[in-house]
């Protein structure tokens, strides 16, 4: 409802808009969440579990107020100002002629505009604002980059203008590659800017423990309802609860008194303060009288007005048919566990939530600034700085809640100390040394006042082991506590593998709401790793429309080779005692499971031996694309041949899909195996004579590849773009979901019989007795027979046993876009350019080509790139122009083997019981060559010719 009272932050001016059909009023200025929540509608997406979402964090965090603007899917409620005329609704457009998805952002015609500056600031808050203003006064040239349609601290804004300081509004950074690249899209153009010093001032988003029907539309964070508030003079209910911990709260709780909302409680998780405490809370801010008797008269107002405020109180539940209708709460005792006994219900519309904030270190670590793990409320990761905000990575400073929580004060001080610390490194207006003097001291007050108030509110634990099964921990994915917890229990300890087992920090909001919960339900049973608080950052840091990073490039020639990454872990140290093995695998990944289950199948004793831990490397990280067709690439480097190694490959392809489907019915498990055909499609004539010789030549081979017209491609995937003259058509082709078939067969291989040990570095492999010696980071291991199934790893260790193995590693990366209606079928190709486009099972688009990735030797670090990003998208565009109508989630990298285009399969000459087993054809030849490799060694001879294949024809 629409409260009394002047819209300062409004032009006053009323039109309509409609959403679902139905003509509402609206208010210029205001954002389009806010003219719903003005209407009492809280209903906004649609779930793929068909369960509606409503209004929650009001930052442009949680995603779930998105809707379809003009035919824009997607669009956050919360972000975007109402127009009028607006057609709203909160379903996606069907992606059909007729109700296509609108482009996001025009088409950008040129390449991204690159500004150098010298001072760049991530985040108009009080801190990025104060260290933009402390540098331009010093001669700085500031330029600040704000994801806000509008600022949000006026006086603070205006007084940074004044110092000459730019301030970009609609100003979203998606990435930062180095200190010196940062790019972000400004007001849906993407720009490229150079810095010479970067201060990240990202802030914090507002964290809540789960409960049952903490999803449901009426339920936010009181941040959220400030917002409406105070920006937009609209209460998003007329009862309302107030749960968390924080003064903050009672803030919310007596605006809310003043224009006359009835407010049924205010729940503060922490104990009552005990007269000790208060006196110590007294004398610590004996410097700061004011912020005493504020807190007396918040106390005092909701004293007068009725609005019991219940100290060790939390929610339990909230429940309500399609909406919020009542909350129930109850006293928690010093372990944060309620009393069930105690509970009491009562009627609301509307539930905030603020249990504290967690920091936004996103793009401090893409990075690479050092970070340490904390627990305050949720476990989390912070940005470890110098006194000054200095990281450490040199020409970047981290200041703000995202380094270290703190309140205004601590945040004004904090940037102005950046601030003066860059201005003396780019050696502008040193002034008196003295100058910090106050400013540190002011810090130094802010900072006993935040401990003060952490003293009173001290929260009991997080007891995330009691929330109930049935409760979603992932709102993106709508994963829940229980099926996390089954994970667990079955052996997935990790961040990682929970993520790649159940999709956990998938979505949207990529594990911001759901990482510090998970971490907490591992406890001691995860494993010790710097990422084990949080997933590795993915860019964009946040979803950003495609067709602003959409810009052609120039397509390699081959890949970029390079020497292999660290582990995702450090080897565990835990030691083993001494193992022994007829047949040891090295290596966990796609072909080591494989190999473990057709051997164990055959009676055989084999163990697993990974380095780090199952499919989080190359195989994990794959697309899933199943390929019976030569890549146009191999097509192009030799592979016309008949008798090229590549060609050779081409009749393991089926046989390799059809494996895969065999172990998915010995797994009972959905692999998300589809074939639907692959299409290599081509824009130009000589590419669709291409497309005719490399057609002939597959069919020669076996493989089923039919030439299709523009007519008959069009009818079969009318999506796609209309400049495509034709096709090649391979229906044997199709997708697998890569993230789950891994661990499902190596699981069943450990059902009938095969050993698996993680953490296990191979440091040693000789000949002995007979057998092998293979000597690893925890335990000695004796060895019948070895198989080298190390993937991008193999060659170094083919290095231990004296052999130059020709595999070579090549770090590729790949993008995957926001759910989409239906759009592709097939698995897609084009002739010419590089591309491989499909749509996964939960609607996504799955991007890649084997687009190059970068790498860091000294960090021995793979990463995307900025380059390729733009150019895989181009050509994705260029061939499903509605891609232009979603945004990419996130991109990632990861290691590829690049051989000669064929597998190296077999027995190695003059060294008995030694042989590889590593493919060069992603995620497809997995169980072909592992089916292979079993025969030849326990038989000599299998289903295919191993001729070509093997080592021997490098020599």
């Amino acid at each position: 409802m629409r409260l009394d009272g002047p819209r300062v932050r409004c032009g006053g001016t009323s039109f309509n808009i409609v959403y679902d059909g139905q003509t509402l009023s609206a208010v210029s200025g205001e954002s389009v969440a806010a003219a719903l929540s003005a209407h009492d509608i809280v209903h906004y997406r649609h779930t793929r579990r068909g369960e509606r979402r409503g209004l929650y964090c009001s930052t442009g965090t949680c995603y779930d107020c998105l809707v379809t603007i003009d035919g824009k899917a997607n669009q956050r409620a919360c972000r975007v100002p109402v127009a009028a005329g607006q057609q709203i609704r909160s379903r996606m457009p069907a992606g059909s002629g007729t109700d296509p998805l609108a482009p996001l952002c025009p088409t950008p015609e040129h390449e991204p505009v690159q500004q150098t500056v010298e001072l760049l600031v991530i985040g108009a808050g009080p801190a990025g604002l104060s260290a933009a203003i402390a540098a331009a006064h010093r001669g700085v040239e500031v330029v600040v980059l704000d994801e806000s349609a509008r600022p949000q601290g006026l006086a603070l804004a205006d007084a940074a203008r004044a110092a000459g300081v730019v301030i970009l509004q609609d100003a979203m950074v998606w990435g930062a590659y180095s200190a010196d690249e940062v790019v972000a899209v400004v007001g849906g153009t993407e720009r490229v800017f150079r810095p010479r010093r970067l201060v990240i001032a990202a802030g914090a988003l507002e964290e809540a423990l789960p409960f049952p029907g903490w999803t449901l539309p009426g339920v936010m964070s009181s941040g959220a309802a400030q917002t409406l508030i105070r920006t937009y003079r609209v209460s998003p209910g007329r009862r309302v609860v107030i749960a968390g911990n924080g003064p903050l709260n009672l803030k919310l709780a007596c605006e809310w008194v003043d224009e006359g909302v009835e407010v049924l409680a205010v729940l503060e998780s922490a104990s009552r303060p005990t007269l000790r405490q208060w006196r110590e809370f007294k004398s610590a801010l004996h410097g700061a009288p004011d912020l005493i008797a504020e807190g007396l008269r918040y106390l005092r107002k909701l004293r007068l007005a009725r609005v019991p405020v219940l100290w060790g109180h939390g929610v339990i539940s909230a429940g309500g048919a399609a909406r919020l209708e009542r909350v129930g709460y109850a006293p928690l005792n010093a372990g944060g566990v309620a009393d069930s006994a105690r509970a009491v219900e009562v009627a609301a519309d509307t539930l905030c939530l603020g249990h504290g904030f967690i920091p936004s270190t996103e793009i401090a670590r893409a990075l690479g600034c050092t970070h340490r793990p904390l627990t305050r409320h949720f476990s989390y990761l912070a940005t470890e700085t110098t006194g000054d905000g200095a990281t450490s990575v040199p020409g970047v400073f981290a200041v703000d809640d995202g380094v270290e929580l703190g309140g205004h004060g601590v945040a004004l001080a904090r940037g102005t100390l950046a601030g003066i610390a860059v201005a003396r490194e780019l050696q502008r207006g040193a002034g008196d040394p003295l100058e910090e003097r106050p400013v540190r001291r002011s810090l130094e007050c802010a900072e006993n006042i935040e401990a003060a108030l952490a003293t009173v509110y001290r929260a009991p634990p997080i007891p995330v082991e009691l929330v109930p099964d049935e409760v979603t921990l992932c709102r993106c994915e709508e994963i829940t506590f229980g099926r996390v917890r089954a994970e667990i229990k079955a052996g997935n300890d990790s961040l990682a593998r929970l993520k790649r087992n159940t999709r956990l920090g998938m979505g949207r909001c990529q594990g911001r709401y759901c990482a510090g919960a998970a971490a907490l339900l591992l406890g001691p049973v995860g494993r010790a790793a710097p990422g084990a608080y949080h997933w590795a950052p993915r860019l964009p840091v946040k979803p950003t429309p495609a067709a602003s990073l959409a810009f052609e490039k120039p397509e390699w020639r081959g890949h970029l080779r390079t020497s292999t990454p660290n582990l995702a872990h450090p080897p565990d140290t835990v030691p083993l005692a001494d193992q022994e093995a007829a047949i040891v695998v090295i290596g966990g990944g796609a072909i080591g499971a494989c190999l473990a289950y057709e051997l164990a199948v055959a009676g055989e004793d084999v163990l697993v031996v990974e380095r780090d831990d199952a499919n989080l490397q190359a195989s994990g990280a794959n697309a899933g694309s199943l390929h019976v067709q030569l890549l146009s690439f191999d097509f192009d480097l030799g592979a016309r041949a008949d008798t090229s190694p590549a060609a050779a490959t081409l009749r393991l392809g089926p046989r390799a899909i059809a494996l895969w489907q065999e172990l998915a019915r010995a797994c009972a498990e959905d692999f998300q195996i589809r074939i639907n055909g692959g299409l290599m499609v081509a824009d130009t004539a000589e590419a669709m004579e291409k497309l005719v010789a490399k057609a002939a030549l597959e069919r020669r081979f076996g493989i089923d590849a039919q030439i299709v017209g523009a007519n008959e491609l069009k009818s079969m995937a009318p999506a796609l773009s209309d400049r495509l003259l034709g096709a090649e058509y391979a229906p044997q082709e199709g997708k697998i979901d890569p993230t789950r078939a891994t661990y499902a067969v190596l699981d069943q291989a450990l059902k009938v019989g095969a050993r698996f040990i993680r953490g296990a570095n191979v440091t040693a492999l000789a000949r002995d007795a007979g057998g092998w010696r293979l000597a690893t980071s925890r335990c000695s291991i004796r060895a019948g027979r070895v198989i080298n199934a190390g993937g991008p790893w193999s060659r170094e260790l083919a290095r231990l046993v004296g052999i130059d193995l020709p595999v070579y590693s090549a770090p590729l990366q790949m993008i995957v876009t926001e759910p989409a209606p239906p759009l592709v079928n097939h698995l897609v190709a084009h002739a010419n350019r590089h591309l491989s486009l499909k749509q996964s099972a939960t609607g996504a688009l799955v991007i890649g080509g084997a687009w190059s990735a970068t790498y860091d030797e000294a960090r021995r670090f793979i990463s995307v790139t900025r380059t390729s990003i733009e150019g895989n998208l181009w050509v994705a565009q260029h061939v499903l122009p509605q891609l232009a109508g979603l945004h990419v989630l996130r991109a990632w990298a990861a290691m590829n083997v690049d051989i000669d285009g064929a597998p190296i399969i077999g027995p190695v000459p003059g060294l008995p019981g030694f042989y590889n087993a590593v493919t060069s054809n992603g995620y497809t030849l997995a169980p072909v060559v592992a089916r292979m490799t079993r025969d030849l060694m326990l038989h000599g001879a299998c289903e295919y010719d191993p001729t070509p294949f093997s080592i021997t024809r490098f020599h």
